[in-house]
């Protein structure tokens, strides 16, 4: 059965080799459509982009998952409530940006007072109307019914402020001085002043600043009033602050973060420049040769990265016929791409490079095709279920990022096997023809396009050929290198372990934008999030409130929530609930329900009376009773890591209460910011299941192309190593889990493929022992992998001068991942190989029978036959066989090369078999030993003589 199914590997193997070659000769028989119908695809996918793209901005609808539990139930709950979307802004004053100096004094707490009723009463035009806040904000549960603001002038309302220093800090601590919801003011300075200082009495005496909290509907008005707020405080094109009574204000409002990101994000077209340009010139380096200007291939190069430009206006049109919505984060993908698209040109480009020049043009093409046509093939497929595997995903930017990569990829892959397979065959015409690259003029030199080009000492072939390949054959360095990857894996492993997860709002702010500067103030002034509070929502449905039984279960319920170790400190501030109230209102006025009417009657005059306070705790049918109702509970203040535990914490209590139970009650305890916090509860589990979605799809593709399980083995082992390090070193480096980096990993699977793949690909066509095939494949392959990592590196190097967090983070991922993935493939992997590898693998159509000489008349030996005394590689060709032969000329330091081609029938009809040309690794060392080499072909008919220009006779024949 093993023999079987490595059987059929090895067709489809051979298979796809074949479907490669053919494709090239179609290709070079017909270059211009070829070239032609791709370039029109891409300009109308291009038109097709910029007429229907829709582009998504909301950070809330983006960074978080979509079908968590949070998001049904703000749902459920805005069905029966009404839209309960609040939008926070915060605004700080800090005397003369000085965060030592103390603003409690008589005069600075007038200006302030100045500076806030400026922002209430400041207009701004939406839509042709004139709205300030009062017309855009929340209305609090007061007797007043007014504004939702936090403010520490809420304790004077209309009256008088203090005209001295010490007549504040007495009023301040007054236990008579409330709120507007009758809470003592002095309870209230963690919110409304930060890094308060208090005397030996507990008495507020120092503060370093004021802090106010404005809530607005979640409305284009209510946008328009945020933009205006941060309009008046700074220009947020210079970010030059600005200072109001000689406060240094800082301002946060959450429209203005999603403005900033996708300021930040769109201001990175010039990066875009940067990377063409840096990869143009990385391009053309690596594909001039010294003092060969013919055998140089630096035009073909600077095509294969415009080509890689035409295959994303393909995608971005496609993506946007499809209603895909494009995202600050989807406009990192033409970095990647960039890197990822000039992989496969390098490999191409090399391959065809160590041809044997003296082919026919588009036979030399449709033979470096069929040799790298799989291996790029497999690279691509790796990479494309990779990111087809986060498509699923609940968080909409992993979805977005990874439908528009995958699509891309394949893009980039249609490219390169027509329009640029296309240039290629002109290109090798041009080589043939003896013409200079760029500009196409006649070299002067005749033998130019077979001659070698001088080859730099300390270039990168040199380097995989002549040092790192023999290094890697040493006993000592491979016990050396297997300690020192392990000690990596550890220190991977170590990271993991304190890996934090979840993304928090502030972390998606730019860098040197007027958000960070307010949050970096915020730091300073020790005012975070574990000072501020939650009003959690509990909405409750099907509930008979005529019902003792049923009273007493919300009682046990309320109290449940009350007893909660997240609930608030102050027993009386951790429950609003109309039940409650209303009970002790009918006790003072000592009425009692006797029947249903009577309680609804009562509930009418309550409501009346409290209806500012209470009227929207409820909501009645046209018959008068309480169909829906709903208590508050407001949280302690935790740290960002604990959030989705006090969500929990109280979801369970909710879940737990007989209530829940009945089939006629519905119970939902939600507020605005759950979908934030249930992040942290997706993120991990949803990042491991694509991961390992991904890894067993790339595992299946590699198996079809490798043809050896321990290979894939091996390549699935450097995947999953990788992996850990790359999640390790992630905590190591300060990147936490979100969705930011989720992208990155499943990136990272099929870098790391294309990566080892190419290697271990190599190696199994290679022939030798473990330690020469582990040799060959690095110095077949090692250049061509380095030269994509190199490209990768430079696409995303200018990354890291972006403002954008995203871009950093996108960076950091990148860097490590193609870091790993090269250590591992260029090292790790050969090692492994070269001690535990699988026999290499043939793609010849059959076994060729053996060559013994009959007759010659010089002492030519079987070996002679054989280049350099290697066994011949059989490969599919043409109908003939080529034999080479050299023997020492006339000319000191010259060799002469014999050729003969053999015509036969194989066992499947007419046909023939072919010596390939030698390794490349022999060619090159061929190409240092002699700078000029002479060759001739001699057709050779079975058992036929032929005469040898030295006078030579050989006798070839071929057993049936």
């Amino acid at each position: 059965m093993g023999r079987s199914w490595f059987g059929i590997l090895h067709a489809f193997d051979h298979l796809l080799a074949s479907a490669f070659y053919r494709l090239s000769h179609m290709a070079g028989r017909n270059k211009v459509p070829f070239i032609l119908i791709p370039v029109a695809l891409a300009l109308a996918g291009l038109a097709t982009f910029l007429s229907l793209m829709v582009y998504e901005p909301r950070m809330d609808a983006l960074y978080f998952p979509t079908d968590s539990r949070a998001v049904y139930d703000d749902a459920a709950v805005e069905k029966i409530w009404g839209d309960q979307g609040i939008r926070f802004s915060q605004v700080m004053l800090v005397w003369q940006g000085n965060f030592d100096a103390n603003v409690l004094t008589a005069e600075r707490f007038a200006k302030a007072h100045k500076v806030v009723q400026g922002i209430l009463t400041d207009r701004v035009d939406h839509d042709g109307k004139t709205v300030n806040f009062t017309d855009v904000c929340v209305r609090s549960r007061t007797p007043d019914d007014s504004c939702f603001l936090l403010s520490v002038f809420n304790g004077w309302n209309n009256e008088t402020l203090p005209s001295t220093d010490e007549q504040l800090i007495e009023q301040l601590n007054a236990p008579t001085r409330v709120d507007r919801w009758k809470r003592p003011l002095r309870d209230e300075v963690p919110l409304l002043l930060a890094k308060a200082h208090y005397d030996a009495e507990g008495r507020v005496e120092s503060a370093a600043a004021y802090h106010f909290v404005f809530a607005s509907r979640q409305t284009d008005e209510g946008a328009a009033w945020e933009t205006n707020l941060v309009s008046q405080i700074l220009d947020v094109n210079t970010q030059e602050w600005g200072e109001r009574e000689g406060f240094r204000v800082y301002v946060r409002t959450e429209h203005s973060i999603d403005t900033e990101i996708e300021r930040s994000v769109g201001g990175n077209l010039s990066l875009m420049v940067i990377v063409f340009v840096v990869l143009i010139g990385y391009a053309v380096s690596v594909t001039y040769r010294h003092r060969n200007l013919v055998r140089s291939q630096m035009l073909v190069a600077l095509t294969g990265v415009a080509i890689v430009g035409l295959s994303l206006c393909l995608t971005y049109g496609i993506c946007a016929l499809a209603g895909i919505p494009f995202t600050a984060v989807v406009g990192l993908s033409p970095f990647l791409i960039l890197g990822i698209g000039v992989d496969n040109i390098f490999i191409i480009i090399n391959t065809l490079h160590e041809r044997d020049p003296d082919l026919e043009s588009r036979e030399r093409v449709s033979l470096t095709m069929k040799e790298c046509g799989p291996s790029i093939t497999m690279t691509t497929l790796t990479s494309f279920v990779a990111f087809a595997a986060g498509a699923g995903s609940s968080f909409p930017v992993v979805k977005g990022f990874c439908l528009y990569t995958a699509i891309a990829i394949l893009s980039v892959f249609l490219f390169t096997i027509t329009t640029f397979l296309a240039f290629l065959h002109l290109d090798a015409i041009r080589q043939r023809r003896n013409r200079l690259d760029l500009i196409c003029c006649k070299s002067r030199n005749e033998e130019a396009y077979r001659g070698s080009h001088k080859r730099l000492a300390f270039g990168l072939t040199a380097i995989f050929k002549k040092h790192l390949g023999p290094l890697l054959s040493k006993q000592v360095v491979k016990a050396a290198i297997i300690p020192a990857f392990l000690l990596l894996l550890y220190g991977g492993i170590s990271g993991i372990l304190r890996l934090e997860q979840g993304l928090h709002i502030r972390d998606l702010a730019p860098y040197g934008s007027f958000i960070r500067a307010y949050y970096a103030a915020e730091d300073r002034l020790e005012l975070e999030e574990p000072v501020q509070s939650l009003d959690l929502t509990v909405s409750i449905t099907g509930l008979n409130f005529t019902s003792a039984e049923d009273l007493t279960l919300l009682e046990q319920l309320t109290r449940d929530l009350e007893d909660s170790e997240y609930a608030h400190p102050e027993t009386r501030l951790r429950i609003t609930s109309f039940v409650r109230a209303y009970d002790q209102w009918r006790q003072m006025n000592q009425l009692n329900n006797g029947s249903d009417a009577e309680f609804y009657d009562h509930l009418s005059g309550f409501l009346n009376l409290k209806g500012r306070v209470y009227g929207d705790h409820v909501l009645r049918s046209a018959s008068g009773t309480i169909r829906h109702c709903r208590i508050f509970v407001t949280t302690k203040g935790v740290p960002f890591r604990e959030q989705a535990q006090l969500m929990l914490s109280f979801r369970n209590v909710v879940d737990s209460s007989e209530l829940s139970r009945r089939p006629d009650v519905r119970l939902i305890v939600s507020h605005p910011r759950f979908f934030v916090f249930e992040q942290s509860l997706y993120i991990l589990g949803e990042t491991l299941l694509s991961m390992l979605l991904a890894a067993l799809s790339v595992l299946v593709v590699t198996l079809f192309f490798l043809c050896s399980p321990r290979t894939v083995i091996f390549v699935f082992l450097q995947i999953v190593i990788i992996d850990i390090n790359l999640i390790g070193y992630m905590a190591h480096w300060g990147v936490p889990l979100d969705s930011r980096s989720m992208i990155m990993l499943l990136l990272s699977i099929g870098f790391s493929v294309d990566y080892s793949a190419h290697l271990a690909h190599a190696f199994m066509l290679a022939p030798g022992t473990r330690d020469e095939r582990m040799q060959q494949a690095l110095s077949t392959m090692g250049t061509s992998i380095a030269n994509g990592g190199m490209s990768t590196l430079l696409a995303t190097l200018p990354l890291a001068a972006s403002p954008s967090s995203i871009f950093e983070v996108f960076f950091k991922m990148m860097f490590m991942s193609v870091l790993f993935g090269m250590l591992h493939g260029l090292i790790f992997l050969p090692v492994l190989l070269s001690i535990m590898g699988p026999p290499a693998i043939s793609r010849a159509d059959e076994k060729l029978p053996s060559l013994p000489v009959a007759k010659t008349s010089s002492s030519l030996s079987r070996d002679a036959l054989r280049p350099e005394r290697h066994k011949p590689a059989y490969r599919n060709g043409p109908d003939k066989m080529r034999l080479h032969h050299q023997q020492p000329s006339a000319h000191r330091g010259q060799k002469m090369q014999r050729s003969a081609t053999v015509g036969g029938h194989g066992q499947r009809g007419h046909g023939g078999h072919r010596v390939s040309e030698d390794p490349p690794i022999l060619q090159q060392a061929a190409e240092e030993e002699s700078e000029e080499t002479n060759g001739s072909s001699i057709e050779v008919t079975d058992g036929s003589p032929i005469e040898v220009t030295n006078g030579s006779s050989i006798y070839v024949s071929i057993d049936k």
